[in-house]
């Protein structure tokens, strides 16, 4: 987290330069330096959209007198966060329920808990195919928002790590969630008596790290340009096997760089120089 600490460098050489003792000096940096602390990270003002691909939450749950317990991920589809005053004042990140994948069992075993995840008995995702997160406020690292899940509002409060990032703004972190404030009742002794050892935990959690470039970006994600930097150098090694020219230039397909159109990779050769210089 980036911390602005000229003032704390500045006021001392101000203040000794107007006659003050050392004591003085050393009180005021002091409480210069707690105000630096306590303001944090101040970010550039925009809107930051959420990039899917990037971004990913996990989940656990687990049964309570029993030791199983599952793990897996859903996936978001979109998002953004607003950002004034150098701190996000709002935001929404959109879930997509009806990717639950489970990522502790394989086979048959994987496919039914999955299925039963996203049924009535759970997330009832025919119904319900997404949950939203809604930020209301931020103070400091702590989050406070409305989850929705099932057609349900609950207010959550939660602590994130909140980094500025080349590409835009980044958030870190896990939530502690309890499926009973959404009618998640399946397995739930806080509605059903006498289930034994099938009770299932009403906490579970959700790890997320989410990314959210600035509005209008055309950069493309690191995982994209190593993509694209092994296609040009296997179309460079296939060239000069065959004695080719290798150009400079090189068309990136859209898919690759998340855009609509291809785009164009380091300088175009002038074509007309070029063929004066083979027929030479």
């Amino acid at each position: 987290m980036f911390k602005r600490l000229l003032p704390v460098l500045v006021f001392p050489l101000i203040l000794v330069g107007a006659g003050c003792a050392p004591e003085q000096v050393i009180e005021m940096n002091t409480e210069v330096q707690e105000v630096v602390e306590e303001s944090g990270t101040l970010m550039t003002d925009g809107t930051y959209e959420l990039v899917a691909e990037e971004s990913v939450i996990t989940w656990e749950a687990s049964k309570k007198l029993v030791d199983v317990t599952h793990n897996g991920t859903v996936n978001v589809s979109t998002g953004r966060v607003v950002v004034e005053g150098g701190q996000i004042t709002g935001g929404t990140v959109t879930v997509d329920m009806a990717t639950i994948i489970d990522l502790d069992q394989v086979g048959e075993m994987k496919a039914k808990l999955e299925g039963h995840l996203m049924s009535e008995d759970f997330f009832d995702v025919v119904n319900y195919p997404a949950a939203t997160f809604t930020i209301s406020g931020v103070d400091g690292d702590m989050v406070t928002g409305v989850m929705t899940i099932k057609g349900i509002d609950g207010e959550v409060t939660f602590e994130a790590e909140i980094e500025e990032e080349e590409m835009g703004v980044s958030l870190e972190g896990t939530l502690e969630l309890d499926r009973s404030v959404w009618d998640v009742r399946y397995g739930s002794e806080s509605f059903f008596d006498n289930l034994g050892d099938a009770v299932i935990n009403d906490i579970f959690y959700l790890g997320f790290d989410l990314e959210f470039w600035a509005e209008g970006t055309d950069r493309i994600s690191e995982e994209a340009a190593e993509e694209i930097s092994e296609i040009i150098e296997d179309v460079e090694d296939a060239m000069a096997e065959d004695g080719e020219v290798v150009s400079d230039a090189m068309i990136v397909p859209g898919e690759l760089t998340g855009g609509d159109s291809d785009m164009v990779v380091g300088d175009v050769a002038d074509s007309e120089t070029d063929s004066e210089e083979g027929v030479q």
